[in-house]
């Protein structure tokens, strides 16, 4: 799902700083927050009065327009003057209404905060990636009150559907994954999206029907009105979106929307770099124990093994061992020189920084042999390859000319 404001591009008009959080304050929820203007000009209107700073200022504001109010009403009713009597009257409900509004909105703010916390709390019981990526656009409608929610990840300058949640209708969100991971639109410079990637912020689209930012198939075939949409971005690196809407009860998404899935994005975001590292450290765990269950079988092998008398003792390995030691080596003639003393010196822990420093060698230089390393090993991060070089570091390399696996220090 991707929407047209009366401005052109609502990205473009409101600061950050300025923007309306859950809670009613000033900026994302990031900033500390500023005394606004309205702040500014109540003080200077009520300085010379006895107003207690302590009094709400709606409150107080609404007690003032009353005051004021009776006193041009009794002086309209001494001229004798109904029509501007009728027009004061008005202007007074307007006023009650704007109130009326300005504390419904509130309310509906507060109760999307305590919607997102309950959401975000169930996702914290999910241990498994798969399984987070298909609860979160549930989340956001079971909890979040929103009627259809979907999530995409960027894969190589593309968004990639990874899941959706319309209620009941299970039908309609297995069709919209499947035609949107055929779409798969990139990310030019004319989408939605793209400005969020830049801007690390949300969006609102009332009008998806004839918003030229949006991914045209995919609103077509979602045949969604107007949605809100989040970028998910946990270290600070867009990786991928929430979008919801309203098709259902027919409502137009507003402001509150776009802030509670931007709420629910930034933790959706945390929740799954948890499951993410939870995983990789099973996996880990996992290879650990296979390393340690071959080295005990290797040195049972070897106790067990029986003597004979002779000058020179055979060296028998034990198939385990074999095996460790032809991965060992394997994996050492890919490497360039270069490339195992950086793999050694991230095995130990070392910054990228603090290895140029150890090597002599400039922190750009040492980032292209750890992408190469990485690629090499076929790990998917640091961890990986240093469990890789634990491994491979404790099983004794197989006589052979020393230079074979050293060609370049670069």
């Amino acid at each position: 799902m991707s929407a047209a404001h009366d401005t052109p591009d609502p990205l473009d008009a409101p600061d950050p700083d300025t923007m309306p959080t859950l809670d009613g304050h000033p900026g994302w929820g990031s900033r500390p927050a500023k005394e606004s203007e309205a702040m500014r000009r109540y003080r200077d209107t009520f300085r010379d009065s006895d107003v207690d700073p302590t009094d709400d200022p709606m409150a107080v504001v609404s007690e003032a327009i009353d005051t004021k109010a009776n006193l041009v009403r009794d002086a309209l009713e001494a001229r004798g003057d109904e029509r501007a009597l009728k027009a004061l009257e008005a202007v007074l409900d307007l006023c009650a209404l704007e109130r009326e509004l300005i504390e419904d909105g509130a309310r509906r703010r507060t109760f999307a905060l305590l919607q997102v916390q309950e959401a975000l709390s169930k996702l914290r019981s999910v241990d498994d990636v798969a399984a987070i990526v298909d609860r979160a656009p549930r989340e956001l409608v079971e909890s979040c009150g929103f009627d259809r929610a979907v999530l995409f990840r960027v894969h190589e300058g593309r968004m990639v559907m990874e899941s959706a949640y319309f209620g009941e209708d299970r039908d309609g969100a297995e069709k919209m994954v499947r035609f949107a991971q055929a779409v798969a639109p990139p990310l030019d410079h004319m989408l939605l999206e793209t400005q969020m990637i830049r801007r690390h912020a949300p969006a609102i689209v009332r009008d998806a029907r004839n918003d030229p930012r949006v991914n045209r198939p995919i609103v077509d075939f979602s045949q969604t009105h107007s949605y809100v949409a989040a970028p998910v971005m946990p270290t600070g690196k867009v990786i991928g979106f929430l979008h919801a809407d309203r098709l259902y009860s027919g409502r137009t998404v507003d402001e509150i929307d776009r802030d509670t899935v931007w709420a629910f994005a930034e933790g959706f975001g945390y929740a799954y770099e948890r499951t993410v590292l939870l995983e990789r450290m099973r996996r880990l765990n996992a290879e650990v124990r296979q390393a340690l269950a071959s080295a005990d079988e290797a040195a049972r092998a070897l106790q067990d093994a029986d003597l004979d008398l002779r000058k020179i003792e055979p060296v028998e390995r034990s198939p385990a061992a074999r095996s460790l030691a032809e991965v060992q080596t394997r994996v050492m003639t890919m490497l360039t020189r270069r490339e195992v003393e950086v793999l050694r010196l991230m095995a130990a822990g070392r910054t990228n920084q603090q290895i140029a420093e150890e090597l002599v060698i400039s922190p750009g230089t040492v980032k292209s042999h750890v992408k190469r390393v990485l690629r090499k090993l076929n790990a998917t991060n640091r961890a990986e390859a240093a469990s890789a070089y634990v491994r491979l570091a404790s099983v004794p390399e197989p006589a052979g000319p020393a230079s074979h696996n050293q060609p370049s220090c670069l």
